[in-house]
């Protein structure tokens, strides 16, 4: 039978401790939501709860004859929620689903990280270009919440969203890359919202120093937004190794091996295929050009895994085009199977001034066709 328990209250400074501690957010893991302000007019309110972990009577959720009365005002066990998180941990009562343990760990992770955002050191801002547009049938979503968490994440603290974004999103293209009239109308959307939206941040005053790019597009359209930023600006290119475009943060990870062979001489035009995620195969060159190389020498989807890897690639590529410009090459024909962060990258580094004109295409089996001219 429930006995009757008064219900001691938590002293001011032991909330205005776990405020801070918590960063005025809920606890909860995958929550995170900022309680300081109400969900749906986004007005300044206080909408945040703390919540108990061992209850603060042995009849409430996870509560102890013993401990609960001795935990009910320290802030080792209490956690600041949001309204429906509070609900989720203490619905059923004695038979919630959460434990002790649970939250305790949900605690120690969500204050952990809180104080390492508070205590690093040399953290810069950061300005996330969001791109999407249709492939084939599918309709890629890019969740601007899951690419902050990513920054954060990716960057081990050192950089911070700048608390804007660009997104160039045209998911909802009525057209589908398989059209012919696709790559012309996609293209002359993309420049235009890259000069009315995006280069007026790039050249604003107080703009970040840096760019976050996550794309999901045809490989030619993310080589074409790579070739709009270029490579004046220090950047980094996300991609989906792992999930929510976080990079896979095992130590252990074997780095991939690129190959590629340029002859001393080559005549101006020439094919080159760039196989990471795949073999490039099918290709018939313009005009009898040579084919040359870049590859991985084991392509798969996922083989980019680190920003390390993508920085070997990047450097490893230009040394090859570098390579193709001495012994001659002035037009290039590149046929693609690149990740998303490997196709922006290479938009980004295939403008020297010696190339006369850089073609892309694409690959719609079983065959190629041309789809823009980055130069």
């Amino acid at each position: 039978m429930a006995t009757n328990h008064k219900r001691l209250p938590i002293p001011l400074p032991v909330r205005h401790s776990l405020w801070i501690a918590a960063a005025g957010r809920c606890e909860f893991r995958g929550c995170n939501e900022p309680v300081s302000r109400d969900f749906l007019t986004e007005r300044t309110a206080y909408v945040g709860e703390f919540a108990h972990i061992v209850g603060d009577s042995p009849d409430a959720p996870r509560g102890d004859l013993v401990r609960s009365k001795l935990l009910a005002q320290d802030e080792r066990n209490l956690m600041l929620m949001c309204y429906g998180c509070h609900k989720r941990i203490d619905r059923h009562g004695k038979a919630n689903a959460y434990s002790e343990a649970d939250l305790l760990a949900m605690k120690r992770e969500h204050e952990a990280r809180v104080e390492l955002i508070y205590s690093s050191t040399g953290v810069k801002q950061t300005l996330p270009v969001l791109m999407t547009f249709p492939i084939a049938s599918h309709t890629p979503v890019i969740d601007i919440r899951d690419i902050n968490h990513a920054i954060i994440e990716n960057s081990k603290y050192k950089r911070f969203p700048s608390g804007r974004h660009v997104h160039i999103d045209r998911s909802d293209f009525d057209i589908t890359d398989g059209s012919p009239d696709f790559w012309a109308r996609a293209e002359a959307t993309l420049t235009s919202i890259f000069e009315t939206r995006l280069r007026p941040e790039l050249t604003a005053r107080h703009t970040p120093s840096h760019l976050t790019i996550a794309a999901f597009a045809p490989i030619p359209l993310l080589m074409k937004l790579g070739a709009l930023l270029g490579d004046k600006m220090d950047a980094s290119v996300l991609d989906l190794p792992v999930e929510r475009w976080l990079w896979d943060k095992r130590t252990n990870v074997a780095a991939p091996n690129w190959q590629f062979a340029v002859p001393t001489q080559l005549p101006r035009v020439v094919a080159v295929e760039v196989g990471v995620s795949s073999r490039v195969t099918g290709v018939l060159p313009p005009d009898g050009a040579p084919v040359l190389r870049f590859e991985a020498a084991m392509p798969n989807r996922g083989i980019i895994r680190t920003q390390a890897h993508l920085q070997e690639f990047r450097a490893r590529c230009n040394e090859f085009f570098v390579a193709l410009t001495a012994a001659g090459a002035r037009v290039v024909h590149i046929f693609p199977a690149t990740p998303l962060c490997a196709s922006v990258e290479l938009g980004r580094l295939l403008l020297p001034k010696t190339l006369e004109e850089v073609h892309v295409w694409d690959r719609q089996a079983p065959t190629w066709v041309h789809a823009l001219c980055l130069k």
